[in-house]
């Protein structure tokens, strides 16, 4: 019975955890590649198979008389949480050492095996497999089809599955106890393996590593914090391939105000990137589906370079040299960072400004002296390159926050 439960939990977000760059040096986000699809249109998950119920090892298996069609004893059961990848490999150990929860024999319908606590509103699942029982007792080998059935603690139905073997049944619930039956095919006995598992729709905290979140039909808050001016990124990974909308709040006093603009996630490799000012946020995902389970995470780098604000002062950057700086949601509309760069005598030159602004818009333009040479404007991650044959003298780059709302990482780069 571990091989027939052997396809492994996170209902198909199987994250890879390399990165690539992309055209413009943005990192990808992890990937989802979703596990196949079974007949009933759930994706199987990512926790093993229960291959053999021989010789299981379990202190909860539901025992059933041989001659009686009621279960004797139920089991109550606690279902597992799922948040990480971590998480996940832990339930695949305890089934690897065979501590996976066995009712056998079941001989008749709607048989209750087990009472599930769900502690939190989210996602519960059930991995199920069957096998049929000898006269004897004994489990084989043999997979046999079943109707394995979830209902909440007053008989409402919930879920429910007819398979043999590597069955998720799964459905958004609140908090509560939920009874499990499980009824066997005409004349037979059988005997069945599961694993309760959920994912919590609950607000929380943010880190480093993907969290896994159930959808509550709403909105999602998820917190984090910011000690320096640094870069964000976010990542939002939907399972369904749905597109996630997210925008960024920072705490102001008692109250929440937000500071980047609303943006879609659609699986497309790309991160989302901020500038954030010291201070507490959260991450506000929107209208998630209760059929959907995404996952969320974050990641900063503190900036602490000088730069200057007005033109006179002007940071100097030398041939093949660069500077990084970020453009902070909490600047004022219209900031603006001066670099300058000296040219000593005619020649092909270039200058690069790269920006990492997933918000709002940043413009650089040009100066020699008091004239303007040339302007434009990033609304995304891009370059934006002044190239071609100066006359001796000192130019001037400015780079201006152009919304409220735009922030941003930034990179000025003398060239050639």
């Amino acid at each position: 019975m571990r091989r027939a439960l052997k396809a492994v939990v996170c209902l198909g977000l199987s994250l890879s955890l390399g990165f690539s760059t992309v055209a413009f040096g943005a990192e990808k986000k992890e990937g989802i590649s979703s596990e196949v699809v079974n007949k009933r249109g759930q994706l199987s998950s990512e926790v093993q198979k229960v291959k053999d119920i021989q010789g299981f090892n379990t202190a909860q298996s539901t025992k059933v008389s041989k001659k009686s069609k009621s279960v004797r004893s139920v089991a109550n059961l606690k279902a597992y949480h799922i948040n990480t990848r971590a998480s996940i490999n832990a339930i695949n150990k305890k089934i690897e050492n065979g501590q996976f929860n066995v009712a056998s024999p079941i001989t008749g319908s709607n048989q209750l095996i087990s009472n599930i606590y769900m502690p939190t509103k989210g996602k519960l699942c059930v991995k199920f497999s069957n096998v049929y029982v000898t006269s004897t007792g004994v489990p084989t080998q043999t997979p046999a089809n079943c109707t394995v059935t979830l209902t909440d603690s007053k008989g409402n139905f919930v879920a429910s599955g007819y398979s043999d073997e590597g069955t998720v049944i799964a459905n958004y619930v609140n908090e509560g106890t939920y009874r499990l039956t499980v009824s066997s095919p005409y004349n037979s006995s059988v005997a069945t393996g599961y694993i309760p598992f959920y994912y919590s729709s609950n607000n929380g905290n943010l880190s480093g590593t993907a969290k896994y979140i159930a959808g509550n039909g709403g909105n999602n808050y998820q917190n984090f914090s910011v000690s320096k001016r640094s870069q964000v990124w976010t990542d939002l990974v939907s399972d369904k391939g749905y597109s996630l909308k997210s925008h960024i709040e920072k705490k102001s006093g008692k109250k929440w105000v937000r500071v980047t603009d609303q943006k879609y996630s659609y699986n497309s490799n790309l991160r989302k990137y901020h500038a954030l000012s010291k201070g507490s946020y959260r991450l506000v995902i929107s209208g998630t589906s209760k059929y959907d389970i995404f996952t969320a995470r974050y990641g900063k780098k503190a900036y602490t370079g000088k730069y200057a604000t007005k033109k006179s002062k002007s940071k100097s950057i030398s041939r093949k040299k660069s500077k990084t700086n970020v453009l902070t949601a909490s600047d004022a509309k219209k900031k603006t960072h001066w670099y300058k760069f000296k040219v000593s005598k005619r020649r092909s030159t270039q200058f690069k400004v790269t920006t990492y602004n997933s918000s709002g818009s940043v413009t650089a333009t040009l100066y020699k002296g008091k004239k303007k040479l040339s302007s434009r404007t990033a609304y995304s991650p891009s370059y934006i390159t002044f190239k071609g044959k100066l006359s001796k003298g000192t130019y001037y780059v400015k780079v201006t926050k152009n919304t409220k709302n735009t922030s941003g990482k930034y990179i000025v780069k003398y060239v050639k």
